[in-house]
């Protein structure tokens, strides 16, 4: 699942800033980055302090107040010790990487300036991204542990991958939109939408622990490109109000999943609650707490926290540089 949101991470950035001008200097990494740190960081600063007072994870030779800066920090997925990410906040190592990759983003848009470029470049990086888990899953590169995948640099290939499908995403669409309205094309991929994810997940069954996780990512890639488009009936159906909502709050509710998770066990732990509602009942309650949670946040709270941490950077900077 590391792969398959990283991927779509990129795509999503390449679609939405396809041939858009964006200057590639460090003010405008720096701005491109803190637009999205500031969206998610108040309610990962809370979870980790949740993290810190109440689950405390393994220390892995760090000390309780070090985890708990490389978590305030946003640098988790830089150290070797990569089951760092089990301590305190398990989901920080993931935007940790996925900083980095903002970061870089400005830059990284150059290469999907044409489609011969783009081309080029996602074969080159493919193997590269094979290379090197080749090369690290025989020990002969110890740059990681043996969960190295969490890693920035790793993380980086697979979102540069996805942003370079775009410019042959475009092409495609191009074409196809003039029989957008047809029954048989909405049909048709209808059923790709249908048996795709079944015939991935079939894969990824059969294959697993056979194949290098790198391998996968080429039908990630597939099922992210075709997954674009919006031509079938369940496409029509994700476009629906209730899935509008659900979507725009995802990122929300993949931040307060674990503290919910966690929060939630402790209390069907408790003798009352032991053995009274099965295990499909639980995580509907669960998904249902998320949302909910989720959706609160960000309707309540995300705009008041970000103006928040701008208001207190602005006051940062201003007793640094004077």
């Amino acid at each position: 699942m590391c792969e398959i949101l990283f991927i779509s991470s990129g795509f999503l950035v390449g679609y939405n800033y396809y041939r858009k001008n964006m200057k590639c200097d460090y003010e405008s990494s720096l701005q491109y980055c803190y637009k999205h740190i500031r969206n998610f960081y108040p309610l990962e600063f809370i979870n980790t302090l949740y993290g810190f007072f109440v689950i405390q994870g393994k220390k892995y030779n760090l000390t309780d107040i070090e985890i708990l800066i490389s978590n305030l920090l946003m640098i988790k997925s830089w150290s070797r010790y990569s089951k760092l990410a089990s301590c305190f906040n398990s989901i920080s190592w993931f935007l940790s990487a996925l900083i980095f990759c903002y970061f870089l983003t400005p830059l990284l848009l150059k290469g999907i300036e044409n489609i011969c470029k783009s081309l080029k470049l996602f074969v080159l990086v493919l193997l590269l991204r094979i290379l090197i888990e080749e090369i690290v899953s025989k020990g002969a590169l110890n740059l990681f542990d043996a969960n190295f995948h969490r890693g920035p640099i790793i993380r980086l290939l697979e979102f540069y991958m996805g942003m370079l499908l775009i410019p042959s995403f475009f092409l495609f669409k191009f074409y196809l939109d003039k029989y957008k309205n047809r029954l048989s094309l909405k049909i048709f991929f209808t059923l790709i939408q249908l048996f795709l994810p079944s015939i991935i997940y079939w894969i990824m069954l059969k294959y697993n622990y056979l194949l290098l996780r790198c391998y996968f990512i080429i039908i990630f890639c597939i099922f992210i490109f075709i997954s674009g488009y919006e031509y079938g009936f369940l496409s029509d159906l994700f476009a629906s109000k209730f899935f509008v909502i659900l979507m725009n709050c995802q990122m929300e509710m993949y931040l307060v999943q674990i503290t919910i998770n966690d929060i939630f066990n402790k209390l069907i732990n408790n003798e009352r609650f032991v053995n009274k509602y099965n295990n499909e009942t639980q995580l509907l309650v669960k998904l249902f707490i998320i949302f909910i949670s989720a959706y609160s946040y960000k309707i309540c709270l995300k705009d008041k926290f970000s103006k928040l941490l701008d208001s207190f950077l602005t006051k940062l900077k201003i007793i640094i540089f004077n």
